[in-house]
């Protein structure tokens, strides 16, 4: 029996490819992406659940803060990390441990990010580079589809400013 780690881990490196072939047949990527999704299923149905997946502080923060306030067009003047920061954890694994850098939600995923990286094209990157990962992964880290839609748009936007 294959252990669903390392079935979960070549389901990984299938997604990648355009057009994955297993035993001379050729699959979607999205049944792949499907045929992922229900291993994971199956691991918290019958209790077996992997790790958790591993994420830079900064996108973890960011698929909290879009799933919790993708449809709110600015973030509540009360918000801190400090709960972001629970939520996250409790979901996610960190990659790097600098708290630091960021010290409110809108340092971290703003919601006109155009606007506000307007005159700081370096920080712009970093930031853009952190959705492009979201959004080519993001059937691993979301749990609302609505904030995977809404992060997809967000990146194009980004991308066009």
């Amino acid at each position: 029996m294959i252990p669903s780690e390392k079935l979960l881990k070549y389901l990984e490196y299938l997604a990648k490819e355009e057009h994955p072939e297993i035993n001379g047949k050729q699959y979607s990527r999205s049944q792949i992406i499907l045929a992922e999704r229900l291993v994971r299923d199956l691991e918290k149905a019958i209790g077996i659940a992997s790790q958790k997946p591993k994420l830079s502080r900064r996108r973890s923060f960011i698929v909290i803060l879009e799933e919790l306030y993708f449809n709110v067009p600015k973030y509540p003047d009360d918000l801190t990390l400090d709960g972001i920061h629970r939520r996250a954890s409790q979901r996610f694994e960190y990659m790097n441990r600098d708290v630091k850098s960021f010290t409110t939600p809108t340092e971290v995923h703003p919601k006109d990010p155009c606007t506000y990286y307007e005159d700081n094209s370096h920080a712009k990157a970093r930031y853009r580079t952190a959705l492009q990962h979201l959004v080519l992964e993001s059937h691993r880290y979301f749990e609302v589809p609505e904030a995977e839609t809404s992060l997809e748009i967000l990146f194009e936007d980004v991308q066009l400013c």
